[in-house]
This record gives structure tokens, sequence and C-alpha cells, in this order.
């Protein structure tokens, strides 16, 4: 199935992100899954990914981890590693998580961003003014998002959406010199 979308309503939707939230599990690591003979799981992340959420809150978004999986040690490092402050897992219903989130900081619907790839996101993208899907979604999860990113979900597609937030809000530049003085930390 092929899913055009209109890039300049993403780029304004884009602009009124001040909370962007996303799942873990397909869309920050890959849909693979390696276990040992003892059942231990092991995740791996894109490096570049964690540079979008690092970019974000340096630019006065906050980022939320919403996942429906039970906690796990490589999320939760994860995002402790990007001082990361607001995390969920073995979430039921994202939409009412990111209803909790919109209370907390006085957001509108329009002032959230979301991005996802499976069936268990969509009431969250529903919520959300600008719904993202990972390149690899499930079909579902692409109908109902106003943009889908190139990269699939442990490639890069949080790295990607938050560039393209920042581009929408004219701050990309800015960050780019920023980022070229002080290195990436």
């Amino acid at each position: 199935m092929a899913f055009e979308k209109n890039v300049n309503d993403a780029m304004e939707r884009a602009k009124k992100v001040k909370l962007f939230a996303h799942d873990i599990h397909g869309v920050l690591t890959p849909n693979q899954v390696f276990c040992d003979v003892e059942g231990n799981r092991r995740y791996s992340f894109w490096h570049m990914d964690g540079f979008g959420d690092l970019s974000l809150t340096a630019n006065d978004i906050k980022v939320a981890y919403l996942d429906t999986t039970s906690i796990d040690g490589e999320g939760m490092f994860r995002a402790k590693e990007l001082k990361l402050d607001k995390l969920y897992f073995a979430v039921t219903d994202k939409a009412a998580k990111i209803e909790e989130l919109k209370k907390e900081f006085g957001l509108s619907d329009e002032q959230i961003g979301f991005i996802g790839c499976e069936l268990t996101d969509i009431s969250a993208m529903k919520k959300a003014g600008f719904a993202v899907a990972v390149a690899d979604a499930v079909d579902d999860v692409k109908e109902i998002a106003h943009y889908i990113t190139n990269a699939p979900g442990g490639k890069g597609p949080i790295r990607e959406i938050c560039e393209f937030i920042l581009r929408a809000m004219g701050k990309w530049d800015e960050w780019v010199e920023k980022v070229t003085k002080m290195g990436y930390k």
C-alpha cells in the first residue's frame, strides 16, 4: 500500500510540538530481539536516535518514552543515559498517558507529537497533533500518521523526525551551529 502524506501539513503540525513521545520497541529498537538460552533479552539502539532526543530536550521540547512492554534494563538505561525524566513501561492505554502528560504540562493535543509503529500506538497517535509512523510500521499506523519517516524502527527514525521538527520550527541552523561548537556530549 502506498501512503502519500502532505509534507507542508506535517511541517505546520511539527511547528507546534512541545512534547514528543514515542514507543521504544520497534521505534528506538529494530523489530528483533536477541535471546540467550537463559531467556535474557537484548535490544540494540541506534546511537543517532539519542542525539535526536537530546536535540529536542536542548530546544525546550519535552520527550517521553511510552511503551506497552514491561520494563527492561536496556530501555531504562537508555532513557536515564539521555537524562529523560518521563519514561513509562507496561502502559496499557497510551492515549490516557498522553492525556496525563497534557494536563501535567498544560498542553493541547496540537502540541503533542508521537511516533509509533504498531497497533498499540494508534490511540496515542490519534490524540497527537503531529502523528508519525516509522517506515516499517504496520499499515494501520501509517494510514493515520501525518508523516512517515524514511528510516525504519531502530535505524534512525527519532534522529530524522527530531531534525524535521526543529527545521519546521526554524531552529535547526542555530542548533547545528551550537552543536558544532560544543561537540556531542
